[in-house]
């Protein structure tokens, strides 16, 4: 079985489809009329947040992996994994807030996206709080492991985006031709 076929598999998850417009309608319900879904959607940068957002976490946290496995530096490690942890609020927001916009095969990728990075943060706070009193050996399988759920979560955001169009909507141009550029040689 190929990715294709699994990222297929998670868009036909009807099974998901009650459950997620219950909570699409709870977000949109919160958000309201008040503004603050457009801005936690990026209507002021032009495109959604939420992309930009993820990088602060992924990155401390492939970085505390780097540090734990080829530096053995787990002081380090657990800093960048709290520091990935503190980035993590206002990314979940910013990614229900876009969420809440789907349609109903979008959604469903990403409900199963949500779920693969919640066993990642989850994963990732337990590794910091084993971590308190020192690093063995179950705290960095447990952050490795972590890191391996985000990966799974990223797969499909980047399958929403790319192949589903999540979030490309409102885009304004697309891309330039080339032929404006004078000919090499």
């Amino acid at each position: 079985m190929n990715l294709e076929s699994l990222f297929r598999k998670a868009e036909s998850a009807g099974f998901l489809d009650g459950g997620s417009r219950f909570l699409q309608q709870r977000i949109q319900g919160a958000l309201g009329s008040s503004g603050a879904g457009a801005i936690l959607r990026g209507s002021w940068l032009g495109h959604p947040v939420h992309p930009v957002l993820v990088s602060l976490p992924i990155g401390a946290w492939v970085g505390a992996t780097v540090f734990d496995l080829a530096f053995r530096d787990h002081v380090g490690a657990r800093r960048l994994i709290g520091l990935g942890l503190l980035a993590t609020p206002p990314t979940l927001v910013t990614g229900w807030a876009d969420w809440s916009e789907r349609d109903t095969r979008q959604r469903r990728v990403g409900l199963i996206h949500a779920e693969a990075n919640a066993i990642g943060i989850t994963a990732m706070l337990a590794s910091y709080l084993r971590r308190r009193h020192g690093t063995d050996a179950r705290a960095v399988v447990t952050s490795t492991a972590g890191l391996l759920a985000i990966g799974v979560g990223g797969a499909l955001g980047g399958h929403l985006t790319y192949a589903m169009g999540a979030g490309v909507d409102g885009v304004r141009e697309g891309p330039g031709s080339d032929s404006r550029l004078a000919p090499v040689g």
